[in-house]
């Protein structure tokens, strides 16, 4: 005969209780581990840097199209154009989801697979923000030479009207012609490269369609009153280059495994701490370059501003001056006017180029190798292991 066992009726509720928060926990736990299988938050606050200060990246499932129009609703600036490539580009998110697991919360800060995301956020951070500097240089230079070629046009109109009344001679009026040729296919060129300036922004930022219409700041930023003084730029990048801390790290393992040197360990030793050694050297030049660059731009940018462009608003209100005492022609002043439009865009250029120094001096200090550092590191090695002549 069975023995059945009865619960007293606060013991049967304490018992379903109890049951009930297990189950409870267990679905907690088990909705935790899912969260921390897809949760970036560890890689999102260890990407942030100056070309990224608030990284967000998106996640499985998620659903980011109200912030992508909130971002381009207004002028898109650099920080914008960053956050929307690393939201929406489609090539990073290839890349995230074929680490899949390996980026979650679930692995330490320094797992293999999130020391190349991070490198690969830097990255597309550096080449979103150049990109929209470009864009945003391209559109203002079209402004400058289209300013030229409306001096272009005058001159060439005037030109026809003297001609066709006999007080000009052909051979004038075929130079002020040339002239408006040359401003056409300067605009025209202009143009050109703004459209593909803009397309390569577009492609970054992952942006097709009616999101593809967007507007861009009428100008880039000024400069900084004064540039970055690093005295210590060296010791910064080494520090922050990841692939030289992974390279030390696997030479100190590979010492402490070599307890007894026989002779291939030594050469073994040798070999990997002059790889370590040339990685170095390779790295300070690196940083050494980025910040003369900086620098040289920073100083050419300023003197268009406080130099060359003064001169130029000078020589022009003094034209207009003349023009108006009858001391110079119209075609005097036109010709002026089409050079302070060069010069604008000349300026523009400076500022373009200063700017582009900055993202790569950036990209730097975040522990990757700009862009240009490393094609110079390749023609270098190119140079170097070509026979002598």
């Amino acid at each position: 005969m069975s023995t059945q066992i009865r619960f007293a009726p606060a013991a049967r509720h304490r018992r379903l209780a109890a049951l009930s928060a297990l189950a409870l926990s267990t679905l907690l736990n088990a909705h935790a581990n899912t969260l921390l299988e897809v949760s970036v938050q560890g890689l999102q606050q260890g990407s942030a840097s100056t070309l990224a200060p608030s990284v967000t990246l998106p996640s499985p499932g998620a659903d980011h199209r109200v912030e992508l129009a909130r971002l381009l609703a207004s002028p898109v600036d650099a920080n914008a154009a960053v956050r929307i490539a690393l939201l929406n580009n489609p090539d990073l998110q290839v890349m995230l989801g074929t680490e899949g697991l390996a980026i979650s919360d679930q692995f330490g800060a320094n797992a293999p697979a999130k020391l190349k995301a991070r490198k690969e956020i830097t990255q597309l951070s550096a080449n979103t923000h150049k990109a929209w500097i470009n864009a945003v240089a391209a559109a203002e230079s079209v402004k400058a030479l289209q300013a030229a070629r409306l001096a272009a046009e005058n001159s060439g109109e005037l030109a026809r009207r003297l001609a066709r009344v006999g007080n000009w001679s052909r051979l004038q009026q075929a130079r002020q012609q040339a002239l408006l040729a040359e401003a056409a296919a300067d605009l025209a060129r202009a143009q050109d490269s703004a459209f593909a300036a803009r397309e390569k922004l577009i492609v970054l930022m992952g942006l097709w369609g009616p999101a593809a219409i967007f507007a861009l700041p009428d100008a880039l930023p000024a400069l900084p009153e004064a540039p970055l003084d690093l005295p210590d730029i060296e010791q910064r990048s080494l520090q922050a280059r990841a692939d030289l801390n992974i390279a030390r790290m696997q030479l100190q393992r590979k010492e402490t495994e070599r307890h007894v040197k026989r002779p291939a360990d030594l050469w073994g030793s040798m070999e990997d701490t002059a790889a370590l050694r040339s990685m170095a050297v390779q790295a300070s030049s690196d940083a050494r370059l980025s910040y003369q660059r900086y620098r040289s731009r920073y100083d050419l940018a300023r003197h268009h501003q406080k130099e060359l462009q003064p001169l130029r608003e000078f020589i022009n209100d003094e034209m207009v001056l003349r023009y108006n005492g009858m001391l110079s022609s119209v075609f005097d002043l036109l010709a002026d006017t089409k050079l302070k439009a060069q010069a604008a865009n000349a300026e523009v250029e400076a500022r373009r180029d200063f700017w582009l120094a900055d993202i790569d001096l950036q990209t730097l200090l975040a522990g990757v190798v700009p862009t240009f550092a490393d094609n110079a590191g390749k023609a270098a090695a190119a140079a170097s292991a070509s026979p002598a002549h």
